[in-house]
């Protein structure tokens, strides 16, 4: 066998124009496999990260927005009556907003987090993913302080926003108590955490809730939690199908089917090209078969049979689909590692990591190699089949 696939080498070498063309459509769509579906993987692992972070023991309650219905609306009674549940260790009720804070002159557009101050530390400290860099939390009866995200501390403005700083939301006065930690997340570094009740009554929300986050308690079933919260809502609420009720676990599996269509579909489009690199290669095969006619009749007036015939021109196919894979499969590795670095610069460094598994790196190479033998068996058999006679007449 490695007497045929040297014979091909050497054939498709004097032709490197021909061989160089019919390889790029392999290369390009296993590029295009590859990069796409480490995206999809990428995707998957990030948001994996973000919920363990958050904790096991949490249950998410959320208003849902639904296009033509309008959406649920929680309220402190709400998070109150939730904490009364058995099982429930204590919630943590939140309001967020967009608007603009000033300092030193400047004024910048942020998130910001009204939370309870004293439950601030249980609910993001221990297993929201937050550590602090300078400062401390939130305290209980905090009024008027800010705990900010690394971004704010270091990027945001033309100097840096320090412990002990003074900045203003929507005209009022607030000191920098505490800094978090980089995260490399864009969504944590640049958001600004508060006192809930005096951010809603800068806005004029009086009341109003974002999210309530749960906490079961130790040792209890988290699923159990979530039902009676669900059955609480469904008792308060006019519609309950208006609201999100959710575990980490249950958020990762619901994002999961999203990240795996999404994959399919990638892989899809990058199939394309494959399926047009498999017709380059057949189109190159057949081209071949008909430039060495008389070297067929010839190879087959000596003796050759129309398996060793066939052999000749399948090796031809495979060493294309071998090499297009291998090149392939380098260059979406160096695409995946270009889309995360673009992707750390432009959204931060946890928001993306694409990976090229070695299990995704086989599978290409395997798919190319196919791919190679099914655009090379129709010309190989017509090779085979061809009258030595006849080709020697040709």
């Amino acid at each position: 066998m490695y007497d045929y696939f040297l014979l091909s080498v050497k054939t498709l070498s004097h032709r490197k124009a021909r061989t160089v063309l019919t390889l790029m459509g392999v290369i390009i769509g296993i590029m295009a496999v590859v990069s796409m579906i480490s995206v999809g993987s990428g995707m998957k692992a990030t948001l994996k990260e973000q919920l363990q972070s958050l904790g096991s023991d949490k249950i998410i309650i959320t208003p849902k927005f639904s296009y033509g219905t309008k959406a649920g609306q929680l309220n402190d009674d709400d998070s109150r009556a939730i904490g009364k549940l058995p099982g429930v260790a204590f919630v943590s009720p939140i309001f967020s907003v967009s608007t603009s804070i000033e300092f030193g002159g400047q004024e910048k557009n942020i998130i910001i987090f009204g939370i309870d101050p004293g439950k601030a530390e249980n609910t993001f400290g221990n297993t929201g993913g937050y550590s602090l860099l300078q400062g401390r939390w939130l305290g209980k009866g905090d009024q008027q302080k800010v705990v900010i995200g690394y971004g704010i501390h270091n990027d945001l403005f033309s100097r840096k926003v320090n412990v002990g700083n003074t900045i203003k939301i929507r005209g009022k006065t607030f000191e920098v108590v505490g800094i978090f930690q980089k995260t490399g997340d864009r969504t944590k570094d640049y958001t600004l955490y508060t006192n809930i009740d005096q951010l809603r009554e800068l806005v004029g929300a009086k009341n109003s809730l974002t999210m309530i986050i749960a906490k079961a308690q130790k040792g209890v079933n988290v699923e159990d939690v979530k039902i009676r919260i669900e059955n609480l809502i469904k008792s308060r609420k006019e519609s309950s199908k208006n609201y999100f009720v959710a575990t980490q676990k249950e958020i990762f599996e619901k994002a999961s089917v999203v990240f795996k269509i999404v994959q399919v579909v990638f892989g899809g489009l990058a199939a394309v090209s494959l399926i047009v690199g498999a017709i380059g290669i057949s189109n190159t095969m057949i081209m071949n078969v008909t430039e060495r006619v008389r070297e067929i009749g010839i190879i087959k007036a000596i003796g050759a049979s129309d398996s060793q015939v066939m052999k000749i021109f399948m090796a031809d196919a495979l060493v294309v689909g071998f090499t297009g894979g291998i090149i392939g499969i380098a260059l979406g590795y160096a695409t995946s590692i270009v889309i995360n670095m673009a992707a750390s610069v432009y959204l931060g460094n946890d928001v993306l990591k694409t990976t090229v598994s070695p299990s995704l790196a086989a599978f290409a190479l395997i798919f190319a190699v196919v791919i190679g033998a099914i655009a090379g068996l129709y010309p190989a058999y017509r090779a085979s089949k061809l009258n030595p006679v006849d080709s020697l007449r040709s």
